[in-house]
C-alpha cells in the first residue's frame, strides 16, 4: 500500500501557514489523516484491498481493488468512514477543552461540511451513488451523477466568486473537485470498457 500527498496540498498548506501559522497547519493536516483513518478502518475490516492512499485537501482517496465488486452497504459504509472519524474527533473537541480546541472545531466542521455535499468524489456523493445506482446500469448511473456534480460545482463557483477574496480557498477546491470530475468523465468509457474485460475473464 503505497501512501502519497497530493502537490495540491502544498499551495493550500502555504497559504494556510501565512494565514494562520504552524498551528493550523498541524491540526488541519492532523485532521485529514484522522479523517482518512476512519476510511481505512472500514476497508481493513471489510477486506478490501487498498492499493493507495492519496492525501487531499478535502480528505483523502483510497485506491481500493475491486470497490465496485462489494455489497451495496460496505460501500456506503466506506464512504461514510471518514466522516464518522471526523465527527468522533469533533465530539472530543466540543466535550473535553484543550487549547487551540475551538480551531479544532472549527477545521472538523468545514471538512464534514465539504465532504457530505451529496457529489463526487466527495463521501456525500460516494454513499449516495452505492446507494441509488443499479447493477445493470451502473456505467450511466456513474455518468448521470458525474454530470451533475459537475454542473453543482460549476454553480457552485458562480456563488462563491461573489464572496471574493474570503472565498478564495473554497473556489480552488471547487475548480480542483470539478476538474477531477471532468478527468473521470473524459475517461469513463476505458473503465467501462476494463470491467466488461474483466467480468468476461471470471466467467
Amino acid at each position: 500500500m503505497r501512501f502519497r500527498l497530493h502537490p495540491i496540498l502544498l499551495p493550500v498548506f502555504i497559504l494556510l501557514a501565512v494565514m494562520g501559522g504552524l498551528a493550523a497547519y498541524a491540526v488541519v493536516f492532523g485532521s485529514l489523516l484522522i479523517h482518512e483513518a476512519g476510511h481505512l478502518v472500514v476497508a481493513k475490516v471489510n477486506g478490501m484491498r487498498v492499493r493507495s492512499i492519496t492525501i487531499l485537501p478535502y480528505g483523502g482517496e483510497l485506491e481500493i481493488a475491486g470497490r465496485d465488486d462489494h455489497s451495496r452497504s460496505v460501500r456506503v459504509l466506506l464512504a461514510l468512514g471518514g466522516p464518522i472519524a471526523t465527527t468522533l474527533l469533533l465530539i472530543v473537541a466540543l466535550t473535553v477543552p484543550f487549547p487551540g480546541s475551538m480551531d479544532v472545531i472549527r477545521i472538523q466542521l468545514l471538512i464534514l461540511l465539504v465532504n457530505l455535499l451529496p457529489i463526487l468524489p466527495l463521501d456525500g456523493g460516494q454513499a449516495l451513488l452505492a446507494l441509488t445506482e443499479r447493477e445493470e446500469s451502473r456505467y450511466f448511473d456513474q455518468t448521470a451523477f458525474l454530470l451533475f456534480s459537475i454542473g453543482f460545482l460549476i454553480v457552485g463557483v458562480a456563488v462563491l466568486l461573489t464572496g471574493l477574496p474570503e472565498t478564495a480557498l473554497l473556489i480552488s477546491l471547487a475548480v480542483f473537485l470539478c476538474l477531477q470530475n471532468i478527468s473521470v468523465f473524459r475517461f469513463r468509457r476505458y473503465r467501462r470498457i476494463y470491467e466488461q474485460l474483466k467480468r468476461n475473464n471470471l466467467t
